[in-house]
């Protein structure tokens, strides 16, 4: 499964790094800090899973989801943010699901599983 972060911090792609590790089936394939290098890679690229955070500077991750959906670019979401309230939000876009951070291995593992049983089907 060929997976991208986008994340303002440079300490969330080490952790989520060291996490999406231990899954063997997990392939990242891009890693970025800000949406608009981010936008033209996914563009090009097939990616099955994406890790986005919300509070990111010029472009949040709810418009940066917005303006992927409608590109055309159907992959999955997954919201990784310290911001509880925007859950609602990130349904519209239809996120795949919405983690708060701090991020726990067990429940990161719960969405890839989740994720990596329905892309055999």
């Amino acid at each position: 499964m060929k997976v991208v972060i986008i994340d303002d911090e440079k300490a969330m792609h080490v952790i989520m790094d060291r996490m999406l590790a231990k899954v063997n089936e997990i392939e990242i394939v891009g890693s970025f800090q800000e949406t608009t290098a981010a936008f033209s890679y996914l563009l090009n690229h097939d990616v099955d899973l994406l890790f986005l955070d919300i509070g990111m500077p010029r472009e949040n991750g709810l418009e940066f989801a917005e303006r992927l959906r409608a590109s055309g670019r159907q992959m999955r979401i997954v919201f990784v943010t310290s911001y509880k309230e925007y859950a609602s939000d990130a349904f519209d876009v239809h996120a795949y699901d919405y983690i708060v951070k701090p991020v726990i291995q067990e429940r990161l593992h719960k969405t890839i599983q989740r994720a990596l049983a329905e892309q055999r089907y």
